[in-house]
């Protein structure tokens, strides 16, 4: 018994844990291109680009996580959750500029590389103030797909 409820409570996470993973996989990519079109393209300093990059990143990011992640689709109170979501953001963007700005400034990396690192550990930072204060208590999505789930409706 107790070790059926251990496997289905890692099963849950699992789930819940890989979908984020392909949601920050397409921020990250998202968020990657948009610093580089910013520093390289617009002549913009890498750490406003990077601001600039991580807000338009995290639109993206705050949909499909409540949409697909946390199967968060309804919410009694919508501005406490977008307030919650908006103050983790807040740290995370925090988290990423300091690592960024570290590794640039501090060993000479370039922008590029220093991104990649930045990302990686917001991922973490996002992953559990995501989980534990903006969704908390909100069911995991779905782990199978069915034919109804990619009807008109849901997409």
């Amino acid at each position: 018994m107790k070790n059926s409820i251990v496997e289905a409570v890692l099963k849950l996470l699992k789930a819940e844990f890989v979908k984020f993973v392909v949601v920050g996989g397409i921020s990250a990519v998202l968020e990657f291109s948009l610093l580089i079109l910013f520093v390289e393209k617009l002549s913009m300093d890498y750490l406003i680009g990077n601001v600039i990059a991580f807000a338009l990143t995290n639109i993206v990011t705050y949909v499909l996580s409540k949409r697909y992640v946390f199967n968060a689709a309804t919410s009694a109170n919508k501005a406490q959750e977008a307030g919650l979501f908006f103050l983790c953001l807040l740290g995370g963007l925090l988290v990423n500029q300091i690592v960024l700005w570290i590794f640039v400034e501090f060993t000479s990396l370039d922008y590029r590389i220093a991104k990649v690192i930045a990302i990686a550990i917001t991922v973490i930072w996002n992953f559990f103030t995501r989980k534990h204060l903006v969704f908390r208590n909100r069911p995991v999505a779905a782990q199978q797909a069915t034919a109804t789930d990619y009807s008109e409706e849901t997409l």
